[in-house]
């Protein structure tokens, strides 16, 4: 299954988790009516001699009333409906507001605390080769327990939570195989997913609530009246009768809820297990970290009071369900590491096991419970090649990969391999220091992507420095003019992923901040009135990303449909980039539309309206579902190997495309 699979089959469980809701939201509407309807037959049963005035003042004393029966529900939708919304709308700017929640607290980027450290490069590392803009990291600092989530709607503004326990106790390999767990969530569409499962949760636990507020009331109401106030009595019961009514038809549909939590989480936790070893090649990595959850007393529990809303969101059991969201360990281990079981019943039929020790997880010295890593097991033999790369071991030069046939390039989105995160640690240690330490922070981050704008020629440069000097922070104009030798000498093939790097702090400039960064990236790029690829490429990149966080919508007009023109004008303007040979680029674009399986197409010429045509075509082909944009990845991929090699040009097109319809293109040589 690959990205595109992935994504719709996630689409999929979004219509049944409606079809769920719909299903619960009944079941409450029914039960409170029932409800109702008793309290108020019976409150005419305890009356026989107000009952008739009642009979007249209120109804029939029939059990069918359907004037009652549309006001109980449009009270229960309202209030469920308008918890769920409320919820919703809380979390709406992203993954942040939730990790907040639970007590996270935001490692700054250019941290030099070890610990922190240690998941900043894990998270940096995995996003470049994902392709993905690097997220922000949360730590909840007071949580022992070795537990993670990611969260966020888009995975432009998703986020990394872990607990300290997490990232103190797991070997490197392990919090690597978590971070691999956790992105295929954000890969795999689960997030947005996961935010709807809280908000409909919480719309249902507020019908529990009210009954508990309606019982309390009724009770200090109780109190205060006189036994001898004429119905005050009765009217005390009935609403006491409807707060313990309420409590229960909550508890209910609580229940309800947490069952459509296990329902949707548990498969996709199996899938995200089976990615993180995909990523990685290394099943020791994320078998070691659910082992040692296994074999510790303090497990993955997340004592916040806020976890159990989101507890269908962590790597493993946070809390303690009647309904679990996430499949047993023993499962989950087994899955990844087959000879796992029968390593235990080997050692407890040899009565080794330790008698303190749980004799599922009893295997723990043996895949390092109490050591830093776990030990090799014989289902995870790994070829050296396919191991994880040691900080600290000399990097070897290898021949530079082919490039992928297009069939690879569509299974490759959104499933880094670890080449590419091998190649991504690669990247990041060949930056120069001072560039890769200004990319983690706001000022510095503004100062690389001014001066990756920065034109070769003088005179488009002395232009461009006066706009910074007029119009820049004096602080990001002198760090632009320090940067300015670093990012000259700087290979085109890092220049995005440097600009990936940039994307997490650029987010907490002030929006009055960001929008004079706006203006200044447009200027500086319309300084010598031409726009090269590059600037097109980065300009794309980078506001597709900000604009959404900083508020701004993206421009998809409800009426653009995508056309067979749009396909045409992305697939001529990558055939262009490869090669300035005619021949060469009819051919190419050639294979490129008989690989989207439309029909023949006309090339488009490659002139000074290329760039409008192309924005005007990425919004439209934004629109498109997960089928078709596999076709069409899998065209531009025919399209960039038709001469049998990528260019670095190609290269920066294929992301800024690819960046623009939300298909994440991992790290390529």
């Amino acid at each position: 299954m690959n990205f595109f699979e992935h994504q719709d089959r996630a689409r999929r469980k979004t219509s049944m988790l409606v079809a769920l809701f719909v299903i619960a939201m009944a079941g409450l509407i029914a039960g409170t009516y029932v409800l109702v309807m008793s309290l108020y037959l019976g409150g005419l049963e305890q009356a026989p001699q107000q009952r008739e005035a009642l009979v007249n003042q209120l109804g029939p004393d029939t059990f069918w009333r359907p004037d009652i029966f549309a006001g109980v529900s449009l009270a229960v939708f309202l209030v469920v409906g308008g918890g769920s919304f409320y919820k919703t709308a809380q979390l709406s700017g992203g993954g942040e507001p939730l990790a907040l929640s639970l007590g996270g607290r935001r490692l700054l980027n250019d941290s030099v605390d070890p610990v922190e450290r240690k998941i900043l490069n894990i998270v940096e590392e995995m996003a470049l080769a994902s392709g993905l803009p690097v997220p922000p990291v949360f730590m909840m600092e007071q949580e022992q327990g070795i537990n993670a989530f990611a969260a966020g709607y888009q995975p432009e503004d998703a986020v990394i939570g872990v607990t300290r326990g997490c990232v103190e106790q797991l070997s490197r390999d392990e919090l690597q195989g978590v971070i691999a767990h956790e992105f295929s969530h954000i890969l795999n569409g689960d997030m947005r997913l996961n935010i709807r499962l809280i908000g409909i949760v919480h719309g249902i636990l507020i019908v529990g609530l009210i009954g508990y507020y309606t019982m309390r009331i009724a009770a200090v109401s109780g109190g205060r009246r006189s036994s001898n106030e004429k119905g005050g009595g009765g009217i005390v019961l009935i609403s006491l009768g409807l707060g313990i009514g309420l409590i229960v038809i909550g508890f209910i549909g609580t229940l309800i809820g947490n069952l459509i939590k296990a329902a949707v989480s548990r498969q996709r936790e199996f899938l995200a297990d089976a990615s993180a070893v995909q990523f990685t090649r290394d099943p020791n990595g994320i078998a070691g970290a659910l082992k040692k959850i296994g074999g510790l007393n303090i497990g993955s529990k997340v004592k916040i009071a806020k976890a159990a809303e989101a507890s269908h969101m962590f790597f493993a059991e946070g809390v303690s369900e009647l309904f679990a969201t996430h499949p047993p360990l023993a499962k989950r281990i087994a899955r990844i590491d087959m000879f796992w079981q029968a390593e235990i019943a080997a050692e407890e039929a040899s009565g080794s096991t330790p008698a303190t020790r749980p004799p599922a997880f009893a295997q723990a010295g043996a895949v390092g419970f109490a050591g830093s890593a776990a030990g090799p097991t014989p289902s995870s033999s790994i070829s050296p090649e396919n191991k994880p790369m040691d900080r600290n071991a000399p990097v070897i030069e290898t021949a530079p990969p082919a490039a992928p046939t297009p069939e690879q390039a569509v299974e490759a989105i959104g499933k880094p391999t670890p080449q590419q995160i091998a190649r991504s640690h690669e990247l990041l240690e060949s930056l120069p220091e001072k560039l890769r330490e200004a990319a983690r922070e706001p000022y510095g981050a503004r100062g690389v992507i001014y001066a990756l704008l920065l034109d070769a020629d003088f005179t488009s440069c002395q232009q461009q420095f006066e706009q910074l000097a007029a119009e820049a922070d004096p602080a990001v104009y002198r760090s632009t003019i320090q940067l300015h030798k670093l990012t000259e000498a700087l290979p085109r093939e890092s220049r995005l992923p440097l600009v990936d790097i940039c994307l997490g702090p650029l987010k907490d400039l002030s929006p009055e901040q960001y929008e004079r960064f706006r203006e200044n990236i447009h200027a500086l790029a319309a300084a010598d009135n031409r726009l090269s690829l590059f600037e097109w490429t980065l300009q794309k990149v980078v506001l597709h990303v900000l604009d959404p966080h900083f508020g701004r919508k993206r421009k998809r007009k409800t009426n653009q449909r995508p056309a067979p023109e749009d396909v045409s004008t992305v697939l001529s303007a990558l055939a262009h980039a490869g090669s300035r040979d005619e021949h060469a680029v009819q051919i190419a674009f050639e294979r490129g539309v008989e690989a989207t399986g439309l029909p023949p197409l006309e090339l488009q010429s490659w002139d000074r309206t290329i760039f409008d045509r192309l924005n005007h075509s990425l919004d439209a082909l934004g629109r498109l579902p997960g089928k078709s944009k596999s076709k069409l990845i899998r065209g531009l991929a025919e399209t960039a190997s038709a001469d049998g090699t990528i260019t670095p040009r190609e290269i920066d097109l294929l992301r800024a495309i690819a960046t623009t319809l939300d298909c994440p293109m991992p790290l390529m040589a």
